[in-house]
């Protein structure tokens, strides 16, 4: 099963504001409902999880009262359900993301999740489609995607790391193993990759694409 997972726990300090960033609004609308909207278009996708945490306790109570997401648990495989939200304790990206790869590794170990920030607006299904057809070719377990820094220069957009001259997106394939797995690396020179919603700066230009 390919499943999406979006990482909405973060405190969000650099956006400076009083709204949880993954309800932060852009063009009215919660920053995260983009990015769910792009996941729901998506034809490879076949479920959602939201990985919420106490850092962000307003973007759970939005997924339960307005999405009506359910929470995840033991029938998530046989439900026909799509969307979910699942714990975390918010303690940092690595712990979290051990802790959601210990969660799926003890029903199954045959999964692709595909993890995508809740920061990422623009990023439409079939980019995520594209990722995806891409990994499925290949035969390494995992997959980071990462963009030249031209594109974000072309933009005027800031990126706070770089490797040989790419930026990591935010977006990342592993195995529902909660092991080291060897990775493949995909670089795409695509602009929506590089509006990650972290500063005013970026959501006022990210507003001009919507």
């Amino acid at each position: 099963m390919i499943i999406a997972l979006v990482m909405a726990g973060g405190k969000g300090l650099r956006l400076k504001s009083d709204i949880e960033k993954p309800l932060y609004p852009l063009n009215d609308r919660p920053l995260m409902s983009y990015v769910l909207d792009n996941i729901n278009e998506s034809e490879l996708i076949e479920k959602t999880v939201v990985a919420v945490s106490p850092n962000a306790p307003n973007t759970k109570e939005f997924l339960i009262n307005d999405l009506h997401f359910s929470s995840f648990d033991s029938s998530f495989y046989d439900s026909d359900k799509n969307n979910y939200y699942l714990d975390t304790l918010g303690k940092g990206f690595v712990e979290d993301l051990s802790k959601i790869l210990e969660v799926f590794e003890s029903r199954s170990k045959d999964d692709i999740l595909i993890f995508i920030n809740a920061d990422l607006p623009l990023v439409s299904a079939d980019i995520l489609d594209e990722i995806l057809n891409y990994y499925l070719s290949q035969d390494k377990p995992a997959l980071s995607v990462s963009v030249p820094v031209e594109i974000f220069e072309e933009y005027g957009v800031n990126y706070s790391y770089e490797f040989n001259g790419n930026v990591p997106s935010g977006i990342n394939i592993l195995r529902s193993e909660n092991v080291v797995q060897d990775e493949q690396l995909l670089i795409i020179s695509r602009y929506e990759l590089i509006f990650n919603v972290n500063t005013i700066e970026t959501a006022i230009l990210t507003n001009k694409f919507l």
